[in-house]
């Protein structure tokens, strides 16, 4: 059984039972525990598109985002290159971390059972995102400062673990359209994250080593 299958069982059998009904308060449980690093694999940018993979291994478990409970911030980290290219399906991902081999954007976020809200914030000398145009906008896209809704669901649960889909991401986050993009993201561990820097960037840079 997965770890949060589990918790859900736990509280719902704790709650049932007739002494501790009483003073059992339920609280909404998150769908998964989201502390930690998360490496995106599949995806699908546009309303219709099919879900799939980067068509490159140059590009595969190079776009992460990295998740602080405790500080309620979430770091995203996309595979720079030397051409200044991001891209999912385009990024040759050529740069090392001292040459500034990702770009970082940083988010304080809301959990909320299935749904999480992400709110940007830009670290003092760090450039401005790409804003949505008045077109995005009238089209449903939310500007990231002022709070996205991200849709949350397991993934595939009989082929894969700890493995969700999240509908959308921010506008612009790994090319999302900021409405209908899908992105389906498996955990790794912690330490997985320390290539990006974004740690650090978004202020999330952990307890210092002794």
């Amino acid at each position: 059984m997965h770890k949060t299958a589990l918790i859900r069982a736990l509280v719902a059998t704790t709650c049932a039972l007739p002494v501790l009904a009483a003073g059992c308060k339920e609280e909404p449980i998150p769908l998964f525990d989201e502390q930690g690093t998360w490496v995106l694999s599949l995806f699908a940018l546009e309303d219709g598109d099919v879900i799939g993979d980067f068509g490159s291994g140059l590009r595969q478990e190079k776009y992460m985002i990295f998740f602080d409970k405790e500080a309620k911030v979430v770091a995203a980290a996309a595979c720079n290159d030397s051409m200044g290219d991001q891209g999912l399906k385009s990024s040759q991902c050529d740069l090392s971390k001292e040459q500034g081999g990702y770009y970082c954007r940083c988010f304080e976020y809301e959990y909320d059972e299935t749904l999480m809200t992400w709110t940007e914030f830009v670290p003092k000398g760090q450039p401005e995102p790409p804003q949505p145009s008045e077109e995005d906008i009238a089209a449903g896209v939310v500007p990231p400062k002022e709070g996205v809704r991200i849709q949350l669901e397991e993934y595939s649960p009989e082929t894969y673990n700890e493995t969700y889909r999240y509908t959308p991401l921010p506008f612009g986050v790994f090319d999302s359209n900021g409405v209908t993009s899908q992105y389906v993201f498996q955990g790794r561990s912690e330490a997985f994250f320390d290539v990006t820097g974004c740690r650090e960037v978004c202020g999330i840079a952990g307890e210092p080593e002794m």
